[in-house]
């Protein structure tokens, strides 16, 4: 393990330093895997040790179920579940904490809101339900079984569930052949699946300016929730700057579409909160004003739920917001203090 660190440590990028440590997750050394996480510490290695646990390249052994921190992002919960469902716990229960997470509320001065209302993601429960199926089976067996069955309309979501690194070639070969809806699929499985070699084409995807509008809302909508899944910090100030180049270069333009009622922008928020990292409190923060960016009750509401996840990085401005008296924003502020709160009771 020793020499484990000081091969990480040689390596540059982040990006690298997972690619490293996916290929330890394969061999099976769960020890090995938990101290290349730990040597690492960022968001990103502690998801690629809960995806191997989940995808079961990793036995699910109680030490290494409980070496990751406590999970705040949508992702990590969900793929604490799918771990935990390899090791014997009931897939109705895991299911139904799930369940509850969806419905999660917040407080605004019109009552509890559920932020889910204001974006259009999966829910963790359903997508629970799509993959608890191949979790119940060895990995190996289900993989195969969805390599060899192209008529499957999500074999390629689950897949990429399974996170075995031989399959970003294959998902990434799928683009040039799944046609226009498949693209989509096969673009949000490269978020999924998690190789750090996805950033890229996630990046490429969101700044694409020669699709048409509806097909490059949906397409940037994607790539958002991709790279807040992939957990890479370099993703963090990529997010950031398609914040405003989606307010400054596509909502309100002839042929957006859907993007009037779920705009892109939710769905970098979300992919925000996804992150774990200081350097988007700002940003967030500055949303907690907004009520009128969505048809479904305005950007505050991904605002909130994503600094919730961000959880006590994101305090002090918060405070700071609060104690400003700027209304909408610092009733929202409040909002997700007392959640936070209720979280440490």
């Amino acid at each position: 393990m020793g020499r484990l660190r000081e091969f990480l440590a040689q390596l540059r990028s982040e990006g690298l330093r997972i690619a490293a440590l996916r290929a330890v997750a394969e061999t099976g050394d769960g020890r090995a895997c938990v101290a290349g996480a730990r040597a690492i510490g960022s968001v990103g290695a502690w998801r690629t040790l809960r995806r191997a646990l989940a995808a079961g390249s990793l036995a699910p052994e109680p030490a290494w179920l409980a070496a990751p921190p406590k999970p705040r992002a949508r992702e990590d919960h969900l793929l604490q579940a799918l771990a935990r469902l390899r090791a014997g716990e009931g897939h109705e229960a895991l299911r139904g904490e799930l369940a509850a997470l969806d419905a999660r509320t917040v407080p605004t001065p019109g009552g509890p809101r559920a932020p889910a209302q204001a974006i259009s993601i999966a829910p963790l429960a359903d997508r629970f339900l799509l993959f608890g199926a191949d979790a119940m089976m060895p990995r190996a067996a289900a993989r195969q079984r969805l390599l060899d069955d192209p008529a499957a309309p999500s074999r390629w979501l689950r897949l990429a569930a399974l996170h075995h690194p031989d399959d970003f070639e294959v998902l990434r070969s799928a683009r040039a052949v799944a046609g226009r809806r498949g693209d989509h699929v096969v673009l949000e499985a490269l978020g999924l699946h998690g190789d750090p070699r996805a950033f890229s084409v996630l990046k490429e995807a969101l700044h694409a300016r020669d699709v048409d509008p509806g097909r490059g809302f949906m397409q940037r909508r994607l790539a958002a929730d991709g790279l807040g899944r992939l957990g890479l910090a370099v993703a963090v100030p990529v997010l950031r700057r398609a914040l405003g180049d989606e307010k400054a270069d596509f909502e309100g333009r002839p042929g957006a579409g859907l993007g009037i009622q779920y705009p892109v922008r939710a769905n970098l928020l979300w992919a925000l909160g996804e992150l774990g990292s200081a350097d988007a409190v700002d940003d967030l923060v500055a949303c907690l004003g907004d009520t009128s960016g969505t048809a479904f009750g305005g950007l505050y509401l991904p605002a909130m739920d994503a600094l919730v996840r961000l959880g006590a990085l994101a305090r002090a401005p918060l405070h700071r917001c609060e104690a400003s008296g700027i209304e909408p924003a610092a009733t929202h502020a409040r909002g997700v203090l007392t959640t936070l709160a209720g979280e440490r009771a």
